[in-house]
Order: structure tokens, then C-alpha cells, then sequence
């Protein structure tokens, strides 16, 4: 990691809450098909940004209710049909926030480290998201997919992120719930945590934080 102070960006979903990937293994079922299939079909491939419904919903190209009929052409031509109410389920609010993770991001900020939010997104979200969360409590940064038009994990998000803090790549410390964000980050730069459980990646954290404050120590 470089001499710079170290700024930590989080993810939103599967993150800050409960990762909407919990909701794949019914669509799975339905549909009789594997779950990474099922995944691929309504999210597109996880380790690239093409033209897929659903990344050009998170890059604010569509609307989300354009998805379903264009998803449903996507399934029909696998010779899948869609019951017509996957993307509602997709959408419904069945999640819960980490209330341990948002305290360790007051404790960043209060410790003088710079946050960020880093979240593929869509437009129809976004005032959810503001009713829920203070974003000047928790961030000095916040960019949202949907409205600079750029998604993880295309490189350009990446710089776009590092530029508002105002840190090089290197200084990143990242925390993802998606292998796919998690390559892009890292062909950055950054150093990240794949998040499976919360508790486990805050505890990550702490030591990649202290390694980095120790890096800085040694520069200055």
C-alpha cells in the first residue's frame, strides 16, 4: 500500500445489507436450472460491463421497467420462460442492515478516515436509498452507477472513485460481496475484502486499516 492515509469504500448491497443474492436459489428453482445460470441470466456476466438489461439499468440506460420483458427475450432464447414476476421479486424489499458494519464506518470517520459508497445502482432506488440512510453521516463520497453512468466493474469507476477522494489506488482499502468487483478493484490497485459474512470482513478490515496506518507511520 502506499504512503498516502488510507480511505475505505464499501459496497451497498451485501454490505451494508443483506445481499440480494439470497433470492437467486428461488428463481433457481422455478426456472429448474443451475444457480449460477440463474444469476447470469437476470444480472449478466458478473466479471464484465456489456449490454446485458440489467447492466444498462445499473448504468441508468434503462428503466427498471424495461427489464422484465427484456430479460424474459433473453430466457425465451434458452428456451426458458419467466413467470413475468422475477424483477418485482428482485426489487422487493427483503433485506436488513448491517448495524455493525455502519457503526464501524461512524468510528472510521471519526478516526479521520475517508469513506466512500460505491454502488451499482438504478435510478428508481435512489430516493429509497436517501429515505434510509444519511449519506453525509456515513460518507464524504458517494457514487451511485445509475447517475455517473459507469458500473463495476469497469475501470473507469474505479478511477472516478479514487479521484473524488482524492487517494491513489493504492490507498483503497475495498469491500465487496461480488468476485466480479472484486477483480476490477484489484487490477486497480486496491486492496479489497470479498465479503461473505460482515463480522469476518469488518475483522479483515481492522487489519489491513492497521497495516496501512503502520505503512504511513513509516513514511512520514
Amino acid at each position: 500500500m502506499s504512503g498516502a492515509s488510507p480511505a475505505v469504500v464499501f459496497d451497498f448491497g451485501g454490505v451494508l445489507i443483506s445481499a440480494i443474492s439470497s433470492k437467486f436459489p428461488t428463481l433457481a428453482a422455478q426456472l429448474d436450472i443451475p444457480l449460477e445460470d440463474t444469476v447470469e441470466l437476470f444480472l449478466g456476466p458478473m466479471f464484465e460491463s456489456g449490454d446485458h438489461p440489467w447492466h444498462r439499468c445499473e448504468r441508468g440506460e434503462l428503466a427498471v421497467a424495461d427489464l422484465q420483458p427484456l430479460v424474459a427475450a433473453i430466457a425465451s432464447e434458452r428456451g426458458l420462460t419467466l413467470r413475468g414476476d422475477e424483477m418485482e421479486f428482485l426489487f422487493r424489499p427483503m433485506y436488513e442492515y448491517h448495524q455493525n458494519v455502519l457503526d464501524r464506518i461512524r468510528k472510521l470517520r471519526a478516526d479521520g478516515i475517508a469513506t466512500a459508497l460505491l454502488t451499482n445502482s438504478v435510478r428508481e432506488y435512489r430516493p429509497i436509498l436517501e429515505s434510509e440512510l444519511d449519506f453525509d453521516e456515513f460518507f464524504d463520497v458517494v457514487v451511485d452507477s445509475s447517475e455517473v453512468g459507469m458500473r463495476k466493474p469497469e475501470p473507469r469507476i474505479f478511477e472516478f472513485t479514487a479521484a473524488a477522494l482524492g487517494v491513489p489506488h493504492e490507498a483503497v482499502i475495498y469491500l465487496d460481496d461480488f468476485a466480479g468487483n472484486i477483480a476490477g478493484a484489484e487490477r486497480m490497485g486496491w486492496t479489497t475484502i470479498h465479503v461473505s459474512d460482515p463480522t469476518a470482513a469488518l475483522t479483515e478490515l481492522d487489519r489491513k486499516l492497521a497495516l496501512a496506518v503502520g505503512d504511513t507511520e513509516e513514511d512520514s
